[in-house]
């Protein structure tokens, strides 16, 4: 067994050399060392600086501190966030936010007009319609939620005793061979709308309310009669298309225009340019305008009540 001075001074010397390795550390790490940039043809000193580890280990986490500060302020305050993948502008978001919003109105005013003139086609071919109004109409009723044809509107008592009273009268009876009664005519001073070829006749019994007129392109169309503009719209079968309403209970329609002139609630006088001539629509087949002509409800032939061959 050692004795104990013998321990305490294996100790002491122990401590000595602990502080004698931090001692040769610390100078390591104080050591300066010379960087010197020169000319390489003359040797000449372009610059030169003193550096030890210590103040290299600084001025590399300063630098690393700095970086990432100046990263940070660059993603926050600058566009160049848009191209960091995850990152995105705000604004865009409230913008497509305003855009879907825009859109959804949009579509529903869409669905009310389609509502609006179905309903007018409607009263014009004499069917029957459950859908009297589009006010009900939630502007915020998700698109696909909303089907036109399952909204269900209540009656006023006035649209009630005048539905009775036109019922009564039989005034949205068809017939099948596109004859209406005698009485129901008023004679009137017709303006032809245009002046052409006929090239598809009236045929109630076939479906087909009016007369087709062929014509070139880009001729102008007339208003039969003196009148308010009901509708003047575009749909897929008949293209753009104008209806007016006139006096007496007569009703004109103009279809597979190219133009339409006149715009819902214009009041037009007869031979006032109403539309230009073309073939829009999917039931066309060439530039020609359907008429249709109408009566208390009933269809009634073009042809009998004008001449539409183009003046010599």
């Amino acid at each position: 067994m050692k004795s104990h001075p013998e321990e305490a001074n294996n100790r002491n010397q122990g401590e000595r050399n602990s502080l004698l390795r931090k001692a040769l550390q610390w100078r390591k790490m104080n050591k300066k060392y010379h960087f010197t940039m020169a000319h390489d043809e003359n040797l000449e000193p372009l610059f030169s600086f003193n550096l030890n580890l210590m103040n290299l280990a600084l001025v590399t986490v300063a630098s690393a501190v700095v970086l990432i500060v100046i990263t940070a302020l660059l993603i926050a305050f600058t566009p160049l966030r848009e191209y960091i993948p995850g990152y995105t502008d705000n604004n865009l978001e409230r913008e497509l936010y305003v855009l879907s919003r825009q859109v959804d109105s949009l579509s529903n005013e869409m669905d009310k007009k389609d509502i609006y003139f179905n309903n007018i086609k409607m009263i014009v071919e004499g069917y029957p319609f459950e859908n009297d109004s589009v006010t009900n109409i939630d502007i915020y009723t998700p698109l696909s939620a909303m089907k036109t044809d399952t909204i269900k509107l209540k009656k006023s008592v006035q649209d009630s005793l005048l539905r009775a009273e036109f019922e009564s009268e039989n005034l949205y009876g068809l017939y099948d061979d596109g004859n209406p009664p005698q009485t129901a005519l008023k004679v009137k001073n017709f303006f032809v709308p245009l002046n052409g070829i006929v090239t598809q006749s009236f045929n109630a019994g076939n479906r087909h309310y009016g007369i087709d007129i062929a014509a070139p392109s880009n001729r102008v169309i007339n208003a039969t009669l003196d009148g308010t503009v009901i509708y003047a719209t575009w749909n897929v079968d008949s293209g753009y298309s104008i209806g007016i309403m006139h006096s007496d209970n007569y009703f004109s329609s103009y279809k597979h225009n190219a133009q339409l002139l006149k715009k819902e609630g214009d009041f037009v006088r007869a031979g006032e340019a109403i539309a230009i001539l073309g073939e829009s629509g999917d039931m066309s087949t060439g530039p020609h305008l359907h008429f249709e002509l109408w009566h208390n409800g009933v269809a009634v032939d073009p042809a009998t009540l004008m001449s539409f061959d183009s003046p010599k």
